[in-house]
């Protein structure tokens, strides 16, 4: 029998930064965030692209996001990428929605941008 060399997912996610105030990511940033800021998840954590953000500031106006899983699912496959953070192969599977007031630097991480032509895929396909 072969084991599974994979790490098992974390039943919480740790903080990943101090305390803050919350503030508006940009298109294409790639984070990693704690799940519980979008709703119910198996990982604890999980990287997400950006892929829209409302033009004003309100605590519940939506930030639309992708998230990436390196499980084999439907969605815009993307390779590992060590300058992100990104030790597996993946794919953006999933759009999903965080409200503006939980988007706080304790709550996530920013890995990079997401590099083209996988941005322009993951927005065809989950936000035109």
């Amino acid at each position: 029998m072969v084991r599974d060399q994979r790490r098992p997912h974390a039943l919480l996610a740790r903080l990943t930064g101090d305390r803050g105030e919350p503030f508006l990511p940009e298109v294409g940033q790639l984070y990693r965030v704690n799940t519980l800021i979008y709703g119910q998840d198996k990982a604890a954590a999980r990287p997400v692209v950006v892929v829209c953000v409302p033009p004003s500031q309100g605590p519940k106006s939506p930030i639309r996001i992708v998230t990436r899983t390196s499980k084999h699912e439907r969605g815009i496959k993307h390779p590992a990428d060590k300058s992100l953070n990104l030790d597996r192969d993946g794919t953006f599977s999933v759009l999903v929605s965080a409200e503006q007031q939980l988007w706080r630097p304790e709550n996530i991480q920013l890995l990079g941008v997401l590099p083209e032509p996988y941005l322009a895929q993951v927005i065809e396909r989950f936000y035109s």
